[in-house]
């Protein structure tokens, strides 16, 4: 299977790929790097349920976001973000996160959230939303054609 470096480039060219397609929207610099780390992470995002460099940095970054929610006094989003920390361990390689309807459905939820909390931030949150799921999509994409390729050989 396509290694880490290999998901990353594949996220690259889909990022790529993105900004030709909407080259008429006139994105911010800010905007524009935003989005390349989201649609990099999502190269990375299906293979948190496997000992990978996406989980590294995927349990880094919610260690992060749980230390802010206790200072922040947040407990229930707390509690709340604990047990979807725990979800990648319970789940098998290759199961729920490689499924397109799931990183889809995960994405409308993130986005139906953003716009009822999110208020001035919302346009900047939708598009790393959506960049995310990009990079989601080249992942996928990338492990079943290779996974196609080594059966033909």
């Amino acid at each position: 299977m396509p290694s880490y470096r290999v998901h990353l480039v594949g996220g690259f060219v889909t990022y790529l790929g993105i900004l030709q397609l909407f080259k008429n929207i006139p994105f911010s610099g800010f905007t524009i790097l935003q989005g390349l780390i989201f649609c990099l992470l999502g190269a990375l995002f299906p293979d948190i349920d496997v000992k990978s460099k996406g989980q590294k940095i995927f349990y880094s970054m919610l260690l992060v976001l749980l230390l802010w929610l206790l200072y922040k006094k947040m407990y229930c989003l707390f509690a709340v973000m604990s047990l979807l920390g725990i979800i990648p361990i319970l789940v098998r390689h290759r199961g729920i996160f490689h499924h397109i309807w799931f990183l889809f459905s995960m994405v409308v939820i993130f986005t139906l959230v953003i716009k009822n909390w999110c208020g001035s931030f919302e346009n900047m949150m939708l598009y790393n939303c959506w960049f995310f799921f990009a990079g989601t999509i080249s992942h996928v994409f990338l492990d079943r054609f290779v996974s196609n390729c080594k059966r033909l050989f």
